[in-house]
This record gives structure tokens, sequence and C-alpha cells, in this order.
């Protein structure tokens, strides 16, 4: 029985700290966190502005490295064909030295 008065007494004291609950404490603690979740919530927007403006700088500059390298690669590609037609031209050169020399070397005998 003495638990049942002693949960009795519990009850009704919660009731009366319930009832001398001041509200406009209780509402002015949501308040501050709801401006505190605002300041938080603002600072995660600038910092998303932030890193979303660095990210399109390095799409841009990847960009610029991507064109460059095909530039490059063009250039290269460029190049050893004047290297190849420069080998030919060389070659071709070479054998006509040669046939020279031959054609003056039967008007020599």
């Amino acid at each position: 029985m003495k638990t049942f008065q002693e949960k009795e007494k519990k009850l009704y004291e919660l009731l009366n700290k319930l009832n001398n609950l001041d509200t406009s404490q209780v509402e002015k603690k949501g308040q501050l966190e709801i401006e505190d979740l605002k300041i938080h919530k603002n600072q995660l927007e600038i910092e998303k502005n932030t890193l979303e403006g660095k990210h399109q700088s390095l799409a841009r500059e990847l960009e610029n490295a991507q064109k460059k390298i095909k530039d490059l690669e063009n250039s290269k590609k460029k190049d050893q064909q004047k290297q190849v037609e420069f080998n030919q031209k060389i070659d071709e050169l070479n054998q006509e030295t040669e046939y020279l020399i031959e054609e003056i070397d039967k008007w020599q005998m």
C-alpha cells in the first residue's frame, strides 16, 4: 500500500510542477533554438555557396587543362608527321644522290 501512496504523491507533485511550469520560458527556449538553427543554416548556405564557387572554378581549370592537353597532343602528332615527311625527303635525296653518283661514275669510266 505504501508504494501506491508514494506513487500517488509523486504523481501529484509532478502535476503541480507541470501546472506551475512557465510556458513563456519554454517558448523562449524554443525560439532561441530556432534562431540558433537559422544562424547555423545561414552559415551552411554560405559555406555551400563558397564550395560551389570553388567547384566551378576547378571545373573551368580542368576544362582548360584538358584543352591544353588536346592542343599539345595535336601539336605532337603534327610534329611527328613533319618528322616522317622530313625523313622521307631525306631518303629521297639520298636515293637521288646515290643515283647521281652512279651516273657520274658511269660517265667517268
